[in-house]
């Protein structure tokens, strides 16, 4: 009966309670960039903070200064914060870390899309490609959905049939551009860190500059890189400096029909 008891009141406080994330409930969760804790440590109430992760992985905890806690579960982020303390400051040290806040989780869907822009990855489940295509609205007449560019935070492109390859799981970070089925000799895709991914052409004249190209794609985001970006040609990555283009230390560099910009996120 008492046990009984017992797992209904931890039923009860799991559904009052969801973003209180304890080591004990969540060993598998590894901390990543924005999620939100909150440190506890029995008896020393000074010692309490609560704060965001940021990119560097880092956060700084009263004392023992910047502890990197990305990458790890909330039980190995205890130990080392347990270990760093009594290390020189206190004896039996008792930690309670916590997730208080959880990083966003999206994808970017642009392209012939009919409603391009982010779409907030689930908090339960996963997000596959047919779902992310949809929620942007659905394809347009124009699309060319046998050859959807799928770009990971890491810079690895594949491309996917929606037809036979919408179940594809997507990832936090993913790209994803539509391409226009009758312009791929016209045209050029800009994917990643811009406000509007997605196709553009190339005007009457025929030349189109990558400062345009990026332009036209509704500049940068916040977060993005903006000193050098990708251009995936033909099977090749080149890697082109902005910074000296736009300092006359470099030519400028020219798109040619089918290539594919990529605007990767500022690491800093």
């Amino acid at each position: 009966m008492l046990k009984n008891l017992l797992a209904v009141c931890i039923a009860i406080t799991a559904m009052l309670f969801p973003s209180l994330l304890s080591a004990a409930d969540a060993k598998e969760y590894q901390l990543q960039k924005d999620d939100t804790v909150k440190m506890i440590v029995f008896q020393e109430e000074e010692l309490s903070r609560e704060s965001q992760i940021g990119k560097s992985g880092f956060v700084s905890f009263p004392l023992i200064g910047n502890v990197k806690l990305i990458g790890k579960t909330l039980k190995e982020a205890e130990a080392e914060i347990k270990g760093l303390y009594e290390k020189d400051y206190l004896v039996n040290a008792q930690v309670n870390l916590s997730v208080v806040g959880y990083a966003d989780k999206w994808v970017i869907v642009g392209g012939d899309v009919r409603s391009p822009g982010t779409i907030r990855y689930p908090e339960e489940g996963a997000l596959d490609l047919r779902g992310a295509v949809a929620q942007a609205g659905g394809v347009t007449e124009t699309a060319d959905t046998s050859s959807i560019v799928v770009r990971s935070k890491s810079g690895a492109i594949v491309r996917y049939n929606l037809q036979s390859s919408g179940s594809k799981v997507l990832k936090h970070g993913d790209s994803i551009t539509v391409p226009r089925s009758t312009l791929k000799q016209s045209s050029i895709t800009v994917s990643g860190n811009v406000r509007n991914p997605g196709i553009v052409n190339f005007p009457k004249t025929g030349k189109l500059d990558i400062l345009t190209a990026i332009a036209q794609a509704g500049d940068f985001d916040r977060i993005a890189n903006k000193k050098d970006v990708i251009v995936s040609r033909s099977g090749r990555r080149i890697l082109v400096s902005l910074r000296d283009i736009k300092s006359s230390k470099a030519k400028m560099f020219y798109m040619q029909p089918g290539d594919i910009v990529i605007v990767q996120e500022s690491r800093f």
